[in-house]
């Protein structure tokens, strides 16, 4: 994997046209103009027990797909992420 010395976001994206997840790496600052003026969902590492292990990973995944499927419902019968038990 290539090293960046700059600050960079990953955005993932589902493609109708190609039925793929597409996901770019982009600066840091360019996503943080574009987003100014947006409500983040902030997920503080500290309300995991410091770290992001499997399980977030997992459910991580899983809410992105399903929130990608919110505006793109033909990805929608592509996810067979199951609910965990709480």
């Amino acid at each position: 994997m290539a090293n960046h010395p700059e600050k960079r976001c990953v955005v993932v994206m589902w493609s109708e046209d190609k039925q793929a997840l597409v996901s770019y790496t982009l600066d840091l600052e360019k996503v943080l103009a574009v987003t100014a003026r947006l409500f983040p969902v902030e997920l503080p590492v500290s309300e995991y027990n410091n770290e992001f292990d499997d399980e977030f990973a997992r459910r991580f995944g899983g809410a992105t797909l399903n929130l990608l499927a919110l505006s793109n419902p033909g990805l929608k019968p592509y996810i067979k992420v199951t609910q965990a038990d709480d």
